[in-house]
């Protein structure tokens, strides 16, 4: 869904700029929306599939040769998807933010169109260009390079690009206490930069819930700050007081 400020800016660039300017911001506009979206659903998608995976990791997990013979093609089946879908949510996250380096490189006036521009590299170039505008001041008051959350979108982004990130022979421990099953946790490595790797206490569904929600929320806010800047004079748009109300 989009918020109050990004749906002005697309009016704005709609009405605001025109030719090259307007296609390629409007370009940008448009699929840094369409990305953050497929994020949401990405993740959504592992929370679906999420029950198949428990109940198939448990059967696999019981101990019962034969059982686990005849449910491993199934578990595989599940094990793809889920695979599939996570990979799909890293690479969609990370996109978002590239996508998002792109909008602001082309609202700013930041030098043309370049396909190796990457999020950091857009963060630099306002830095440098644009250091006293609402939005330097808000992104430097994150630190948001250093942020646990946007750290762990690049790592395991970089390592589901390259191998299958989750544990190839999924197991469920069982609570000899309670006498259940544990709850399936959906394990990340705690550290993809490095191998062996280690899959303790790390999982997909509360370290893609905070990833989830901080991107959604750096965007909205980043899109309020670059409406201030378009009030203010600092990027290609030109801006009267009585637009908003059209």
């Amino acid at each position: 869904m989009l918020s109050a400020s990004q749906k002005e800016i697309q009016i704005l660039i709609e009405n605001k700029l025109s030719g090259t300017d307007r296609d390629e911001a409007f370009l940008f506009h448009v699929s840094v929306e369409r990305k953050l979206a497929s994020v949401d659903l990405w993740f959504r998608h592992v929370e679906i599939i999420l029950p198949d995976f428990a109940s198939q990791s448990e059967t696999y997990s019981a101990g019962d040769s034969k059982v686990e013979t005849e449910n491993r093609a199934v578990l595989d089946s599940v094990l793809i998807k889920m695979s599939a879908y996570i990979d799909a949510f890293f690479m969609s996250g990370r996109s978002t933010l590239d996508t998002f380096g792109h909008e602001i490189r082309s609202l700013y006036g930041l030098g043309g169109h370049s396909g190796n521009l990457y999020f950091p590299e857009a963060l630099r170039l306002i830095r440098t260009e644009h250091g006293t505008s609402c939005l330097n001041t808000y992104l430097n008051s994150l630190d948001i390079e250093n942020s646990q959350w946007y750290r762990d979108l690049n790592s395991y982004r970089t390592a589901c690009a390259h191998e299958s990130i989750i544990q190839i022979n999924p197991s469920r421990d069982f609570d000899f206490l309670k006498g259940e099953w544990k709850e399936i946790l959906l394990k990340l490595p705690m550290d993809p930069g490095e191998r062996p790797w280690s899959y303790n206490r790390k999982n997909f569904v509360d370290t893609g819930k905070t990833i989830k929600n901080e991107l959604y929320g750096l965007i909205v806010t980043i899109y309020d700050k670059v409406l201030d800047d378009v009030k203010r004079g600092q990027t290609k748009i030109v801006y009267d007081n009585g637009f908003a109300e059209l």
